[in-house]
């Protein structure tokens, strides 16, 4: 570490020992492609901005500080610098000199609402936290990019050029092999069934594709990072507490937004192993939401129908599909396997059970009648939705759609007032 960082000296041990730590984490991590390709970005930019103006830093800084954190994650594909890849990287100087530089914004912002030694106290201990998270967002981010493999066209013309066996190819279930790896936790499932099948040679390729243009896992990489700063946690072995903080989080998200399309509250829950696809077409999911792993989401809106400061916002399970122009308002709960159709609006006090599947254009609903708040409408585990099917709960009882039962296509179902669906075309 070329020069000392710019916190207070009763926390610069904890800071060494954070830096030492992740350091060795990361390098184990890292791939000798990697370590080739690493790029660290420019600190002049940071400095000349920092030393103008009062208040916090300006987004151009605060891009220069989440540009390296990006790079130490992601070797390779967010260093701006002028220069030449390192062929190398001294883990321990770049994280010295990202966390120098993390503090610097970080102190700007707490400074807003603390008094100046208490500002810096608590902007180191997020610099830490934040440092000290990143091998954990390291590996949520190769399951992004391994995740947005399921898209089918990573099998694009220039990998195909010279392939001679497209109908043998457009029999695999491709998607089916890569959710296994991911709950195997490894890749070398899907690896080795491409090995079986003769389509090894894809796998590299299709890999550095996504990483170079697939927006979705850059939006979750962003989110990841805003999502650090804004619930803080634990510290090192003395497990000192990095609390929340103001503003930086939300600035981040509003940036994400802009750039990528997909407005992800930096409070919001997301497990890894998500495609996102299409982003650009716009993708929100509010404060209080919550998406599992191994999801596919198509441009959606994920929201709350309420004013009040309480859990409002969608409840994700594992291995869920969302299709495109899908509106999930409330705290609705979709279980683990379900699909989603396409224009499906799914609204209240909703249960989706587990490997349900809903078809295109389907109204799932609970209604506020004259006797007040409805029941719940349940759908039990493995029911399927014909599509533009519409399914409305307006009953003080729960109205629940049986395990494995099926309802036919245009179909609207109702409360018969005792919690059983009534059907009519």
């Amino acid at each position: 570490m070329t020069e000392p960082m710019d916190i207070p000296k009763n926390q610069q041990a904890l800071g060494k020992q954070v830096v030492l730590q992740t350091a060795q984490q990361l390098c184990l991590s890292y791939t000798e492609r990697d370590r080739k390709r690493f790029n660290p970005s420019s600190r002049r930019a940071c400095e000349l901005s920092l030393r103008h103006g009062t208040g916090t830093t300006g987004w151009p800084v605060v891009a220069n500080v989440m540009g390296r954190l990006q790079e130490l994650v992601m070797p390779g594909y967010f260093g701006v610098s002028d220069q030449a890849p390192a062929g190398d990287i001294d883990c321990a100087a770049e994280l010295h000199k990202a966390a120098h530089e993390l503090f610097g914004v970080l102190r700007s912002y707490f400074q807003i609402e603390f008094e100046a030694s208490e500002a810096e106290e608590r902007a180191s201990n997020v610099t830490f936290r934040m440092i000290q998270q990143l091998p954990e967002i390291r590996s949520r981010a190769l399951w992004n990019v391994f995740a947005s493999l399921r898209d089918p066209a990573v099998w694009d013309s220039f990998i195909l050029r010279d392939e001679k066996r497209r109908a043998e190819l457009a029999q695999l279930d491709l998607i089916a092999v890569i959710d296994q790896a991911i709950r195997a936790r490894d890749p070398e499932v899907y690896i080795s069934f491409l090995r079986e099948q003769g389509f090894d040679y894809v796998y590299p390729y299709q890999r550095r594709l996504v990483k170079r243009a697939y927006p979705g896992w850059q939006a979750l990489l962003m989110h990841d990072l805003a999502h650090t700063l804004a619930v803080g946690g634990p510290v090192g072995e003395n497990k000192a507490l990095a609390g929340p903080t103001p503003f930086l989080p939300r600035t981040i998200t509003e940036q994400v937004a802009n750039q990528y399309q997909a407005d992800l509250h930096p409070e919001c829950v997301i497990g890894d192993a998500n495609f996102i696809e299409h982003p650009h077409r716009g993708i929100t999911l509010g404060q209080t939401g919550r998406i599992g792993v191994g999801c596919i989401f198509y441009p959606c809106t994920l929201g709350g129908v309420t004013d009040k400061v309480k859990a409002r916002h969608p409840q994700i399970g594992n291995y869920v599909l969302i299709g495109t122009d899908v509106g999930v308002f409330g705290m609705v709960e979709i279980g683990d396997e379900a699909v989603i159709g396409a224009n499906t609006e799914i609204y209240g006090y909703v249960t989706v059970g587990r490997h349900v599947r809903m078809g295109s254009s389907v109204v799932a609903r609970t209604v506020k009648a004259a006797h007040g708040t409805p029941g719940r409408l349940i759908f039990e585990e493995g029911v399927t939705i014909g599509d533009e099917s519409l399914i409305i709960n307006d009953q003080p009882s729960d109205l629940i759609i049986p395990s494995r039962s099926s309802i036919p296509p245009h179909c609207f179902v109702t409360n018969d007032g005792f919690g059983r669906p009534k059907m009519s075309s």
